[in-house]
């Protein structure tokens, strides 16, 4: 016999009232329960990131911390950066951290507790709190970490300028931006005069960044080819120069070569006028220069 709909909801009505609410108890499951409290001492110094374990689980904790992220500020906005923040396998009952980096002033982000044990990761409650600080500009590392005159190169750090270009120097000099976002710049290197560590800085309008570890190479010339010709003669070099072809100044015997086409491991030039019998081939790259111990023979 079939049951009429009104029935069978008195009936689940009837069953759920006689067996009653069983409270849901987390001390049976293997994962703890935690929440995410409001954020505190938030000013001009960082931010303290505040949790609590609600009740404890079976399984050993791995790590906990919290994880949080900075929300887009328009629809241009790139995918919002997310961090965590690790505290150990050490979890309290309540726990917490101060954090000052990683900031932007007025910007509203989201932060969440984690704990993470052998079988699962627990996330508690999202809280939103809006930043009053800007982390310091900092420069974290350089790709590639040697450079020559005219070389693209990516300078990644901390709280770049996301809306507008950095003005960015090598040795004192200003580097043409081609890219920039809030971890990153890309330059093209300027003329550097002199060989060795230099001096590079990011300013992002509202703070600067400087490290003094980017190296600036001298270039260098591995072979030629051909190793003999007459004025005129074209002839390949294979080494280390510019890719910028207005920066290579090529010589024989101290007279200058015309060069008609470079890249950073090869450079053409034209045997010159006024040249004769053995001599040797220079490059010259805004002051650093290289001398070939071979010689080539202008016939």
């Amino acid at each position: 016999m079939k049951l009429s709909n009104s029935v069978f909801v008195l009936f689940v009505v009837v069953l759920v009232s006689c067996v009653g609410y069983q409270e849901f108890d987390p001390k049976k499951q293997n994962f703890p329960l935690i929440r995410t409290l409001p954020v505190s001492n938030n000013d001009n110094t960082g931010v303290q990131f505040n949790g609590e374990v609600i009740k404890e689980g079976a399984d050993p904790v791995l790590d906990h911390g919290f994880i949080w992220a900075r929300k887009k500020s328009s629809s241009s906005d790139p995918t919002a950066d997310t961090f965590l923040t690790s505290l150990g396998s050490d979890l309290k009952k309540e726990f917490s951290i101060r954090v000052s980096r990683k900031l932007i002033m007025i910007r509203e982000y989201q932060v969440k507790a984690y704990v993470v044990t052998a079988r699962d990761t627990v996330y508690g409650n999202a809280v939103k709190f809006t930043s009053k600080l800007t982390s310091p500009t900092l420069i974290d590392s350089f790709s590639p970490g040697s450079v020559l005159d005219g070389d693209i190169l990516t300078i990644f750090g901390e709280n770049f300028n996301e809306v507008a270009a950095d003005d960015v120097t090598i040795g004192g000099n200003p580097a043409a931006v081609v890219s920039y976002g809030q971890k990153y710049v890309k330059v093209i290197v300027p003329a550097i005069a002199q060989a060795g560590l230099t001096n590079v800085v990011v300013d992002a309008f509202f703070a600067q960044a400087s490290s003094n570890s980017l190296m600036v190479l001298s270039p260098s010339i591995t072979s030629f080819s051909p190793t003999h010709g007459p004025i005129g003669q074209l002839v390949t070099l294979s080494g280390r120069f510019s890719s910028d072809i207005n920066n290579n100044k090529v010589y024989f015997n101290g007279v200058g070569a015309y060069v008609s086409a470079c890249t950073k491991n090869s450079i053409s030039v034209y045997v010159p006028a006024g040249t004769s019998g053995d001599v040797t081939l220079s490059i010259n790259v805004n002051g650093k220069s290289f001398t070939t111990m071979d010689l080539f023979l202008v016939e």
